[in-house]
């Protein structure tokens, strides 16, 4: 009976933990950087192309226009992603945009919200893309958890966007 006694407390105790740890740690932070060989407005163009998309976001189906102003600060999209057979949806709005510089978006879906900013950076006839994410759970399971996931979340980012430079350099070069 003093067995189970310690292991109810030791389990209460580990949820506290996780709790507190999840209030310490509400969001996660990942960037990515990747060097694409070809000019800042042909991978402008590419990262905003909705028919492309397919090609460097895993599981991606399609898109849905809500409003806005198309590609501008305001627009709001719907995704539909495809994970493992689960159809998933999330709504994207721009924040803002800088034609050939710069996207910020909020990427909103049931279990979580991203805040992205991406960066395109010319040079020569090459394009540096950067992306700043911020990343926080929207239910209590997902707001626990997320911290521990950041490593597959950062390498499931750096993939999509080897991808995206794969896509546009096998486009335009």
């Amino acid at each position: 009976m003093k067995t189970l006694k310690y292991i109810a407390v030791i389990f209460v105790i580990l949820v506290i933990c996780l709790v507190i740890f999840s209030r310490i740690f509400r969001n996660i932070h990942y960037r990515t950087e990747v060097t694409i060989n070809v000019p800042v407005q042909k991978v402008f163009t590419g990262y905003t192309d909705a028919g492309k998309m397919r090609r460097w976001i895993p599981g991606f189906e399609r898109i849905e226009y809500m409003g806005g102003f198309m590609m501008g600060q305001g627009t709001r999209l719907r995704l539909f992603l495809n994970n493992n057979g689960k159809q998933i949806t999330a709504v994207q709005e721009i924040k803002k945009m800088k034609w050939n510089e710069l996207i910020e978006y909020t990427l909103d879906e049931k279990r979580i919200t991203v805040n992205t900013t991406v960066k395109f950076i010319p040079g020569g006839g090459s394009t540096i893309v950067i992306t700043e994410n911020e990343a926080h759970g929207n239910r209590f399971f997902w707001g626990i958890f997320l911290p521990f996931m950041k490593p597959a979340i950062s390498a499931k980012a750096r993939k999509s966007q080897e991808m995206f430079k794969a896509a546009m350099e096998k486009d335009f070069s």
